[in-house]
């Protein structure tokens, strides 16, 4: 198996549960939180917009986000490689829900890549067509930057996004002198 079909593998534990709600119902899927003005509604210590999973257009829920979450994470050993001179560390994680551990550079250095990042898989603008799946190839959240020992810690939801976003968000790490990176 490839890294890539890996991470296809992955990322289709939480897209398939992601789709299969949000076709069991009329909702609008994987909307931003907007203000009444219609910018979007930002937050936290890098001031980053959020994105729901879906939102019920009728019923008893109708109106409220709805979360969806992955109910396993797929079983593999862990890996190891390096991009350029980045050693990459790979556990699993969950599409919805990873953990990512940036060392070896600033922390103003690592919070500008990962918004950079952030920003551009977010699709602010709202222009991506919807996949057959009715999805969106967006990234849903990235929280606030903690700081370790080593470095920084962030918790992200990779929401549809592709694999590429994934791909992207270690190579931009990585061309910004990340000594190591740890997802997991």
């Amino acid at each position: 198996m490839t890294f890539t079909e890996l991470l296809i593998d992955i990322r289709s534990v939480y897209v398939d549960a992601l789709a299969k709600a949000a076709s069991a119902q009329s909702a609008v899927i994987e909307s931003a939180y907007r203000l009444n003005d219609g910018s979007l509604a930002t937050e936290g210590a890098l001031s980053l917009p959020c994105r729901t999973d879906l939102i019920p257009k009728e019923g008893e829920n109708a109106n409220q986000p709805i979360m969806v979450d992955s109910n396993s994470k797929l079983r593999f050993e862990a890996i190891s490689f390096e991009i350029q001179s980045t050693k990459i560390d790979i556990l699993p994680f969950g599409w919805d829900w990873m953990t990512l551990e940036v060392c070896g550079i600033e922390y103003e250095t690592a919070t500008q890549t990962l918004k950079e990042w952030f920003l551009y898989w977010f699709d602010t603008d709202d222009k991506n067509e919807p996949t057959s799946q009715g999805l969106y190839n967006v990234v849903h959240f990235l929280s606030d930057p903690e700081i370790t020992t080593t470095g920084i810690r962030v918790n992200i939801d990779l929401g549809s996004s592709p694999t590429a976003a994934f791909e992207d968000l270690l190579f931009r790490l990585s061309d910004a002198n990340a000594t190591e990176v740890h997802v997991g």
